[in-house]
């Protein structure tokens, strides 16, 4: 009956709209494909020269065996400086950072040496020596008399931040904030940053940054063109130079609420995802831009023309030294081509532009692909629905191919393609289920009379397989470790060790689960799910669901002590416990079968274990599930809006067991007094009912965290119609 009912045009419908949810969702894996999809238009569009006006003089091999191994002298540098400049280079770009003064290299023994001998060679060693010593103010001098210079530098945002000291960044002078601050957050922050000496870093006209952030395949396909550090948003190298180039054209940028609205440069606008970084249009493989090996300029062996009036690029190409990266021409690309391809972008204004809407013209797209697909099916079979399909695909790709050859628009081809091809498969297997049983009913009928077998054969009813569940007052418990992922990291050179850790610790805690009569779910990775109060009903499953999260806490106590004596390290877990109305059974396909629960409740479940690490917590349980196990000590937590719900839910934290519950007395009655002063805004006594449980339990996280949001509320209060509700913006 389901599949006669699902005609042609309502699975094309479905799934038309089904792709378009993903499609506005952008999920992660898909979007990874539709970027390798952008790489083979590149490829397939071909080579395209750059406009001649920028050129790289590159520190190759030949340079290196020419001139010595890297890092070369600062003299030398000043000399390739003055050398570019003489020749009438419009702007000089560094993609070289120097960072360490040449003093370092603690030459002031040798030099004494020289000094104290009377003779030609130690004498030239002493000139060579001291030319050496003062190479750093010989390449500020010749920076600074160039005077159309840029200088690069990067960000590093894991390390701690450090002042800038004397130097400076290049940050965008003309900066539009988001009414909210939010579209700003869009934009990463970098904690630190790795300057050229000061002398050098201010010599030069502009700085920029050349950090580049691979996609998650490793493929270098975007340019950041900002940076937030400090109190600033910094530009790249390419934007420094441009603003050299053009005589200090203006830089902007224009945040809205959804992040990066735009960046301009002069009159050029640049085209930018929320995040502030644009898609490069790559010329072609490495080389495809004009080279000029560094050892020619500074041996005189170059022609002036070549390098008169272009933007040039200062880089490592070296096998051994230069900065590589993949991109989608060339798996061995150095960085400062990457530069060169989007000053060429920028120059040429030849942009690959996703415009922020382009959505909105992608989902009807896709819908009509798939209904015009879903109308021919209806009609055709065979060989013709198959061209039908085909000749959808075909327009479509030549289509999209022309706008992105024409005018840099990549539209996306993983979604139509997933979605003509899904929509072919349904239609094709559901016109094989409802014909071929058809012709099956037909001849059983027939056989019934035939045969006293057929009897068994119609008792034989697949409808008994079909998917579905119903819905129960059950508790669901989430279990995670905290901070696996850097435990993972330890022991990637132990794989073995890893996997005995990890099936050590979910086989402990699957028979605490089992000893309290749960029933295990699934394992995603670390976490653990389980249920209480199916297969079987159990009036009890709240207090059950407890019961082995606090044994689950003690049991890793004990499993902690035992991997000490092994050397391994201790694991922490968070557990979040929900109650009330989900759907359960088995769900899957016709091929495989799992019986799960599913719905709001588990949802929120998931959500609670999170919050441990925000509170400090082990256990956190929501307030239905409180009620309905009343036998154990809590403290009320929180009262929360989690991502996904509307309305605040009370959470609690899990202490103990009824018998303990003078154990907990003092601390849970502190603790509901600060809370209460907390949510009168009487920040004071908030403050002093936390200090005092911090005085006797240090460690504890919830308390702690209270204390500092009381501090912060005393300074800056918040609005008079605050409700004390706690809002979380992530899972």
């Amino acid at each position: 009956m389901m599949w006669r009912q699902l005609t042609p045009i309502r699975i094309a419908l479905l799934l038309g709209l089904a792709l378009s949810a993903l499609r506005f969702s952008q999920c992660r894996y898909l979007e990874l494909l539709d970027a390798r999809a952008v790489d083979y238009r590149l490829i397939q569009r071909g080579v395209r020269p750059g406009a001649g006006d920028v050129l790289i003089v590159a520190i190759d091999d030949g340079s290196i065996a020419k001139l010595g191994r890297w890092p070369w002298p600062r003299a030398v540098m000043a000399r390739l400086v003055d050398r570019l400049a003489s020749a009438g280079a419009a702007v000089i770009g560094f993609d070289i950072v120097q960072s360490e003064p040449t003093e370092e290299l603690n030459v002031g023994g040798l030099r004494e040496a020289a000094k104290a001998l009377d003779d030609p060679t130690w004498s030239a060693l002493q000139d060579v020596l001291h030319q050496w010593a003062a190479g750093d103010t010989r390449l500020a001098d010749s920076l600074r008399a160039a005077e159309r210079t840029a200088v690069g530098y990067f960000f590093d945002f894991d390390s701690e931040g450090k002042p800038l000291g004397d130097s400076h960044i290049s940050a965008y002078n003309l900066v539009q904030p988001s009414v909210n601050g939010r579209g700003e957050a869009m934009v990463p922050r970098a904690s630190s940053a790795t300057l050229n000496l000061p002398d050098i870093n201010n010599a030069a006209r502009e700085v920029g940054f050349f950090n580049f952030r691979p996609d998650s395949d490793g493929s270098y396909r975007r340019a950041p063109m900002a940076i937030r550090f400090a109190d600033e948003i910094a530009m790249p190298l390419s934007l420094a130079m441009l603003r050299v180039y053009w005589h200090g054209a203006q830089a902007a940028i224009r945040f809205a609420e959804y992040g990066v609205e735009s960046v301009r440069i002069g009159s050029v606008t640049v085209p930018v995802a929320e995040d502030g970084q644009m898609l490069i249009n790559y010329r072609g493989p490495r080389k495809t831009f004009a080279h000029l090996a560094a050892a020619d300029v500074l041996g005189d062996r170059f022609d002036a023309s070549r390098i008169r009036g272009k933007l040039v690029l200062v880089g490592v190409t070296a096998t051994a030294v230069a900065d590589i990266r993949t991109t989608p021409f060339d798996g061995y690309f150095p960085g400062v081509e990457i530069h060169a391809n989007v000053l060429d972008n920028i120059l040429r204004q030849d942009f690959i532009e996703q415009p922020k809407g382009i959505v909105l013209i992608e989902v009807p797209v896709i819908l009509a692909a798939v209904i015009i697909l879903g109308v021919l099916l209806h009609y055709a079979r065979g060989v013709s629905g198959a061209l039908a399909a085909l000749g959808i695909l075909v327009a479509y790709l030549v289509g999209s191919q022309w706008l992105f050859i024409a005018y840099g628009l990549p539209m996306t081809l993983v979604y139509p393609i997933l979605a003509v091809s899904l929509t072919y498969a349904a239609i094709g297997v559901q016109h094989y289920v409802t014909v071929e049983r058809e012709k099956r009913k037909i001849r059983n009928a027939f056989s019934l009379y035939l045969s006293p077998t057929v009897a068994n054969l119609v008792s034989e009813r697949p409808e008994m397989l079909a998917l579905g569940g119903d819905t129960r007052e059950l508790t669901v418990l989430f279990s995670d470790i905290r901070g696996f992922t850097t435990i993972s990291e330890r022991f990637q050179d132990q794989p073995h060790t890893l996997v005995a850790l990890l099936n050590e610790f979910l086989g402990g805690m699957t028979e605490v689960i089992f000893a309290n009569d749960g029933t295990l779910d699934k394992y995603v990775g670390d976490e653990i799910m389980a249920v209480w109060g199916a297969p079987l009903p159990q009036p009890d499953h709240a207090a059950r669901a407890c019961r082995a999260a606090l044994a689950m806490i003690a049991h890793l106590a004990e499993l902690n002590e035992a991997w000490r004596q092994r050397e391994w390290p201790a694991l922490d877990i968070g557990i979040g416990i929900n109650s009330g109305p989900m759907v359960v059974g088995n769900m899957g396909s016709q091929r495989r079968l799992s019986y799960t629960v599913v719905g709001d409740n588990v949802n929120l479940g998931a959500r609670l274990e999170g919050l441990n690490k925000l509170y400090g917590s082990r256990i956190i349980a929501s307030e239905s599930t409180v009620q309905e196990a009343r036998e154990f000590v809590v403290r009320e937590l929180d009262l929360v809006r989690v991502k996904g719900k509307y309305q605040g839910v009370r959470i609690f934290e899990v202490l103990g067991i009824a018998s303990e519950r003078d154990q907990w007395a003092s601390l849970v009655e502190r603790f509901n007094a600060g809370v209460y002063a907390y949510r009168e805004r009487r920040w004071d006594d908030a403050i002093r009912a936390f200090a005092m449980i911090l005085d006797e339990r240090p460690d504890d996280g919830p308390a702690r965290l209270y204390l500092g949001r009381c501090r912060g509320m005393l300074e800056s209060p918040p609005a008079p119609d605050w409700d004390g509700v706690t809002v979380m913006e992530v899972k």
